[in-house]
């Protein structure tokens, strides 16, 4: 999936205006695969955080997004034409997510997951759904994990306008889910690789 002229335009865009306000820079880019599903996770600190990451990727991201924000008036017609796919408030899949979230991976698109289901603080251990394991066991996807430095300095919870600030995000080593493992014991090992190799990418240890 190469992602709509729509999706383009408005990825060019914010690359243009985060390379000088944030000094914006991408690691790991090789580490997405150039094609089949992957799941791209990444703790949540900041509203900016989901068009960093879709800048910094190579192929086009198609995320999960709580539904009250997908719904907002000047967002719904913004977000539909991304590709976003709503959730309840929480981060909880309803059956119409889960349907569609695993179409998108089916169809060998990148889907984007912030899996504390909401922006939540640095260092924070906020426990992350299951989301984004059950769905990569569920589709063979890759999870490859994404640290974002800096994008709640330059826009933190709570404030209307970002502000400048160095923003660099990182993509890590993939984690493929395991082999020789139920389904249960499949999601709980990839879940837990996933905590781990999260935290680390955040505290800038992998």
């Amino acid at each position: 999936m190469r992602g709509s002229p729509f999706y383009r335009v408005a990825r060019a865009t914010f690359r243009v205006l985060a390379l000088p306000l944030f000094r914006f820079s991408v690691e790991g880019a090789e580490r997405i695969p150039a094609t089949g599903p992957a799941i791209v996770a990444a703790l949540h600190r900041s509203w900016l955080d989901p068009a960093c990451v879709g800048g910094a990727c190579p192929r086009p991201v198609y995320f999960l997004m709580q539904r009250d924000v997908y719904h907002k008036p000047w967002g719904r017609w913004f977000y539909r034409r991304m590709g976003a796919i709503p959730v309840p408030v929480g981060g909880t899949p309803s059956v119409a997510a889960l349907k569609a979230a695993v179409q998108c991976l089916e169809e060998g698109a990148v889907l984007g997951i912030f899996p504390e289901g909401g922006i939540g603080g640095k260092g924070s251990r906020t426990a992350l759904y299951r989301g984004v394991a059950y769905l990569a066991v569920r589709c063979g996807a890759p999870v490859i994990p994404a640290a974002i430095h800096g994008s709640a300095r330059a826009w933190p919870h709570g404030r209307n306008w970002p502000a400048p600030a160095r923003v660099r995000v990182r993509f890590h080593a993939p984690l493929d889910p395991p082999t020789g493992l139920g389904g249960t014991e499949a999601v709980d090992d990839l879940m837990r690789r996933t905590r781990l190799a999260l935290d680390e990418a955040e505290e800038g240890r992998s």
